[in-house]
């Protein structure tokens, strides 16, 4: 009777002494779950929340600035100051006929030149490069001597926006382009980079592309961009990368907000260096969206 109880006691110490182990190896592995799922979570939700490469905001700025009228842009640009700004100022279809632009101009640009996370171009049209050179150069220079006939180092700018570029290939083009880009990277006056830009609007001859620091390859409405990418006219730019490349969508449809529009970013973020999107179908560079704030936010993620 003794042996019988004993052995049933054992019994009921090893079965004890089993339900811990088991409790114990659940209890850890629980443990273990709670530490290494959340990060797997976290880290698949940053993954589909990523909006891809960074990207610069780039902002045709021919806005006139009369007292408060560029405050909108200068708001946004301090609000965000780890996002890039290439801006692009036209005081006259260029720099205008005086060696300075007018008193709203010499006020303002400063400002704008004041934050360390501006670069300001100087808008130049070339009629697809049937301009007169040396009027071009005109122009260029104008812009280059605005710090020494001022006294102002802040009345600047870091270079040039060419714009009416062509897209079809020509050999005289081509040296046409070289050389006015070559006259600026030359010129002393335009900031550390003499940053160039082109703006054929659409995707030109690949061959232009080394003539510029960037180029504009789309310059239309959201519908015609959203044909054009899904014919992945973008991927077929050769001898390209992104860096080299901007892109400018406007007549985005107002149901575009929010997670749309946060799409439409990224999407053209994978496209380009420098973006600009804006809900406006008219006067889209004379004015600022609604939407420019929620635009420079999701630039900034």
């Amino acid at each position: 009777m003794s042996d019988t109880s004993e052995k049933h006691v054992s019994k009921r110490e090893c079965l004890k002494s089993t339900r811990s182990r088991i409790i114990l190896a659940i209890v850890a592995l629980v443990v273990i779950i709670a530490a290494v799922v959340p990060s797997v979570v976290v880290t698949t939700l940053h993954k589909n929340n990523s909006m891809g490469p960074k990207a610069k905001v780039f902002v045709p700025l021919y806005v006139y600035p009369a007292p408060g009228a560029w405050t909108p842009l200068e708001n946004v640009i301090s609000a965000h100051p780890d996002v890039n700004f290439t801006v692009v100022i036209n005081p006259g279809n260029g720099p205008g006929p005086d060696s300075l632009p007018d008193a709203n101009y010499t006020r303002e640009i400063p400002v704008l030149s004041s934050y360390a996370n501006v670069r300001l171009l100087g808008y130049v049209y070339t009629s697809y490069a049937k301009r007169n050179v040396s009027a071009i150069r005109n122009d260029i220079q104008t812009y280059a001597d605005w710090q020494t006939n001022s006294s102002n180092p802040n009345l600047a700018v870091q270079g040039i926006f060419f714009d009416e570029t062509p897209q079809q290939y020509d050999a005289q083009t081509l040296t046409y382009l070289q050389g006015l880009t070559d006259f600026v990277k030359d010129l002393e006056g335009l900031g550390p980079d003499k940053f160039v830009v082109h703006n054929p609007g659409a995707v030109p001859d690949s061959r232009y592309l080394a003539t510029a620091d960037s180029t504009v390859v789309f310059e239309a409405a959201y519908s015609t961009f959203q044909e054009r990418q899904g014919a992945k006219l973008f991927t077929s730019i050769q001898d390209s990368n992104r860096s080299q490349l901007c892109a400018i969508v406007h007549s985005v449809p107002e149901t575009i907000e929010g997670k749309s529009l946060r799409g439409l970013v990224k999407e053209v973020r994978r496209v380009a260096d420098e973006v600009y999107i804006t809900h406006l179908s008219t006067d889209y560079y004379a004015s600022f969206g609604q939407k420019m704030n929620e635009f420079v936010g999701l630039m900034a993620a």
